[in-house]
């Protein structure tokens, strides 16, 4: 569904606690938040919300395109749709849509990730042809940095007869060149406003959040680094990274020091910079208390790749591995997930035991969280194999990203990403089967596949013989 009334609301709210001397200009919008219709639909008059994308280049310049429809030069922008989990994700997909730009090509803006840099009141003219009566357009206006300077800006052409990058004095909103030029020549410059905590141990492993798999959060289901967002009160990137440990894992590290400046992708695409701190630790993170998330955990970095998380962590991981010589480390003995023993990589039979193991605890941990959030057996089994659809959905998504063949996103995923999600559902249903048949999940599963080869499979008899049959 598009994004709702209350989210709105708050972020016509957080935008009025900026500027509250554009109250009174915002009237027609305040007034249809207050009534029943839905705000963002097309049908709904005098006016309804959408979202444009301001989208500035290394120069300082803001991309303007020539709508058809109305005749007039505006940034990109446009009507909400259903699959818009936030107002500025509809912003990003129009920017896509209409210039072809990517979101993996622009960066949030410092601040104004999810609340506008301008609210645009503007007329629409009747367009008899499509029953539509004259109205306004309440825009909601997210900037961006273009980060990709040479991605190509291809114009939907039913819609878009053209395209042009204007200084910021030729901006056409007035109260949008105002907010623009205030920024100054930074404009260009995009400084992080999240940090997060690179925590490595003497045994060369990486401490890593297990997120908890809601919609709307960063990374859902995914194991990340420790960290967040830059608040009113943090004096410096650094304390930003303190506070969150505190508040994430009750975790206090006397010495962290800044190591990059990484640029990772959200869930909508948009390209977000955060400043990584690294810092060493020796504890156990079952002695931690987690306030967010499921769980905390040791890896070595040649297991990171099996998990399901940011392909850009794992090369952060690995580069920090290199810098601090942790290469020769795992070499010598490194173990996995800490706590579990590194599978035999010369004896098929004890790598199929270790597995079922990890199975079973991975199982028993998410029984246990969902039983604290008083979940019944029928609930979690319920949920746990609807998880193995929704891990079948991302598989599909990821070879239609291998392959090409959705136009607006283009070749969005590699075949290696597909093996990684396959290997997800894999291990999404021996969790469920272990959580249904915690006492003989393995030998069940080898019952089913015995009958299944004896189904598919002929027997080695029978094709010995026609092996002799075909060479008498």
């Amino acid at each position: 569904m598009p994004p709702s009334r209350s989210l709105i609301r708050s972020t016509v709210e957080a935008y009025l606690e900026r500027h509250p001397d554009e109250r009174s200009s915002l009237d027609a919008l305040l007034t249809a938040l207050d009534r029943p219709a839905d705000p963002t639909s097309r049908t709904t008059l005098p006016g309804h919300v959408t979202c444009g994308a301001i989208l500035i280049d290394d120069t300082g310049r803001v991309l303007h395109i020539h709508h058809r429809a109305s005749g007039k030069v505006l940034a990109p922008g446009g009507h909400t749709e259903p699959g818009d989990e936030t107002l500025a994700a509809a912003a990003l997909r129009e920017l896509h849509e209409e210039a072809g730009i990517p979101p993996h090509a622009v960066s949030a803006w410092p601040g104004y990730a999810s609340v506008p840099l301008d609210i645009d009141v503007h007329d629409i003219d009747a367009r008899p042809a499509k029953n539509e009566s004259a109205h306004q357009h309440y825009d909601l206006c997210f900037p961006f940095r273009l980060v990709e300077r040479e991605a190509a800006t291809t114009l939907q052409a039913e819609e878009v007869a053209g395209w042009e990058w204007r200084s910021l004095d030729r901006v056409t909103s007035p109260t949008l060149r105002e907010k623009l030029l205030k920024l100054g020549s930074s404009a260009a410059v995009a400084e992080p406003v999240n940090a997060s905590a690179l925590i490595h141990n003497d045994a060369g492993q990486y401490l890593l959040h297990l997120r908890d798999d809601v919609p709307g959060i960063w990374e859902p289901g995914a194991w990340s680094l420790l960290g967040g967002g830059r608040e009113a009160q943090d004096r410096s990137l650094e304390e930003t990274v303190r506070r969150e440990l505190r508040e994430e894992a009750s975790l206090d590290l006397p010495d962290l020091e800044p190591f990059a400046v990484e640029e990772a992708r959200s869930d909508d695409g948009a390209t977000i910079s955060i400043a990584i701190y690294s810092g060493r630790w020796n504890g156990a993170p079952a002695d931690l208390t987690l306030t967010e998330g499921v769980m905390l955990a040791w890896f070595d970095p040649e297991v990171l790749p099996r998990l399901r998380i940011s392909p850009s962590t794992v090369d952060l991981v690995k580069r920090h591995a290199a810098r601090a010589g942790g290469a020769a480390g795992l070499a010598s003995g490194g173990s996995g997930l800490a706590g579990t023993p590194r599978p035999p990589t010369t004896q098929p039979g004890p790598v199929e035991a270790d597995i079922w193991e990890t199975v079973g605890r991975l199982a028993r941990l998410f029984e246990a969280h969902d039983g604290a959030r008083g979940l019944d057996q029928a609930q979690q089994w319920t949920l746990q194999v609807l998880k193995i659809a929704e891990e079948t959905g991302e598989a599909s998504q990821a070879v239609i990203g291998a392959r090409g063949t959705n136009p607006r996103k283009g070749d969005s995923h590699t075949w290696q990403d597909v093996h990684a999600e396959v290997a997800d559902v894999v291990i999404t249903g021996m969790v469920a089967l272990a959580r249904m048949r915690p006492d003989d999940a393995e030998h069940y599963l080898q019952r089913q596949l015995d009958a299944k080869a004896a189904t598919f499979l002929p027997a080695a008899s029978s094709v010995g013989l026609a092996a002799d049959a075909e060479t008498a």
